[in-house]
């Protein structure tokens, strides 16, 4: 299995300790978000999920545990379950399918968190609330020479205005992010508007859009290479 940093593969390393007076006592639980994106479509949209301090077994072996605040618990939690993964002694759980997809040949879900690539796994990864769970899937030819993807995936985010005057033109920016969260602006990114290709965005990234009926437009952005971005909603007045 390719391993880009540690992130790539999405198990996390489990350490068991005993029972003591302070960890009997649950954390508070935490309110995080995911979004899960597939190859052709949107898996999970972007959802906010309630984390509770409770394990998380999904093979039936209670050694194979993992802390329910963790990205794990919010894949259990955003799926309602319907994902699979295969257990590894020292990282945990691997995403192998979620809601019913799977990743063809040598590619797999990478994780993400906050918009920096994951330098653990889903298990491994402990969440705090706000944080923001990204996995979407990562076409890899690894290279065992420099011991990683030549040229990985990275996602997409698109900044919009939260509201836009009926018949007005409003700036949508599409950016880029690389593994330590850092944007730079995307050129020639295709703009969809409630599922509607709008155009592309110029070579500054920016992408002009006229609100032409009442409503909430949702928007996105998309690129061959890239990871699609987040829905973000524009309410046009």
């Amino acid at each position: 299995m390719p391993i880009r940093l540690t992130g790539l593969l999405c198990g996390g390393l489990l350490l068991i300790t005993g029972t003591t007076a302070a960890s009997a006592v649950a954390a508070v639980p935490i309110k995080a978000q995911i979004r899960v994106e597939g190859t052709a479509k949107t898996l999970v949209a972007t959802r906010t999920v309630e984390l509770a301090d409770a394990p998380i077994i999904k093979d039936g072996n209670p050694a194979h545990s993992c802390a329910g605040q963790t990205a794990l618990g919010a894949l259990q939690a955003g799926t309602g379950g319907n994902w699979t993964g295969t257990w590894y002694e020292g990282l945990g759980y691997s995403a192998d399918t979620i809601k019913g997809f799977k990743p063809a040949g040598s590619d797999y879900f990478e994780l993400w968190v906050d918009h920096k690539l994951s330098q653990v796994g889903l298990c491994g990864a402990n969440l705090k609330a706000s944080d923001s769970v990204l996995l979407f899937v990562q076409h890899c030819t690894y290279d065992p020479t420099i011991q990683a993807c030549p040229h990985p995936e990275t996602p997409l985010g698109i900044r919009a205005p939260s509201t836009l005057r009926k018949g007005k033109v409003g700036t949508l920016r599409v950016v880029d992010y690389d593994a330590q969260g850092k944007t730079t602006p995307e050129p020639g990114a295709t703009i969809y508007a409630n599922g509607k290709r709008l155009g592309r965005t110029d070579k500054h990234g920016v992408f002009l859009f006229k609100g032409r009926t009442k409503g909430v437009a949702k928007v996105y952005a998309s690129k061959t290479g890239f990871a699609r971005s987040e829905v973000a909603d524009l309410r046009i007045r």
